[in-house]
């Protein structure tokens, strides 16, 4: 088996927009990545997408059972995903922008390298409760 390494540096990740979306569009509630675009470092991206079904499976329920408005569904579903999401993923957004380039992706890792208790306070900033 032959096989020819084509880079040197691992570019998976690094060209994916993980820019901010909206979670609503045209009366649909956007669950998921669908919602906001989850970048790896943010933990279990199922995760996230099974929570904003269970956040939206609860008020949908209410909308069709009239006992509320589509609007106010709307507006507690936006409620509750920034409450759940919007730091974290904005905390993943910033921290993504180190792996754009191998100069910044090694000096990313050699910081947490040399200072690992960093990666406690970063996970709980970007993996979020379980629910």
């Amino acid at each position: 088996m032959n096989s020819v390494k084509c880079e040197s540096f691992p570019l998976a990740i690094s060209q994916i927009n993980f820019g901010k979306k909206t979670q609503i569009e045209n009366h649909v509630l956007m669950l998921g990545d669908s919602g906001g675009m989850i970048t790896p470092l943010c933990g279990n991206g199922m995760s996230i997408a099974l929570h904003t079904a269970k956040i939206a499976s609860g008020l949908m329920t209410g909308f069709l059972e009239q006992k509320i408005a589509r609007s106010k569904m709307e507006e507690a579903y936006q409620k509750q995903w920034n409450a759940n999401f919007a730091s974290r993923l904005r905390t993943g957004r910033r921290l993504q922008y180190f792996f754009g380039s191998e100069r910044l992706s090694n000096l990313f890792v050699s910081t947490f390298k040399a200072m690992p208790y960093l990666s406690k306070p970063i996970i709980k900033m970007t993996h979020g409760k379980p629910f």
